[in-house]
């Protein structure tokens, strides 16, 4: 049987880690806890618990969506994605 090479997890890519650092950073200059995120953007506790944790990878749908929850604009977020080419 072959052995085939596989690409390791994005979610643990050092970008991605920090991207998701970076969204932390940002809920918590607003004073938000994870509940209020949560709240703000109709998903679960558990949802804004486990991609802070990485545990769970956001598609890029839910990367906007929640970065327009937390308040950044157009500009912002496509400044932020920008810096993950």
């Amino acid at each position: 049987m072959k052995h085939v090479k596989t690409r390791p997890k994005s979610i643990f890519a050092p970008r991605y880690i920090q991207f998701i650092s970076d969204l932390v950073k940002i809920r918590k200059k607003k004073n938000w806890s994870q509940r209020k995120l949560a709240e703000v953007a109709k998903v679960s506790n558990c949802f804004i618990g486990r991609t802070e944790t990485k545990e769970r990878r956001l598609d890029l749908i839910e990367t906007i969506d929640l970065m327009k929850h937390l308040g950044l604009s157009k500009a912002e977020i496509i400044k932020k994605i920008g810096k993950l080419l």
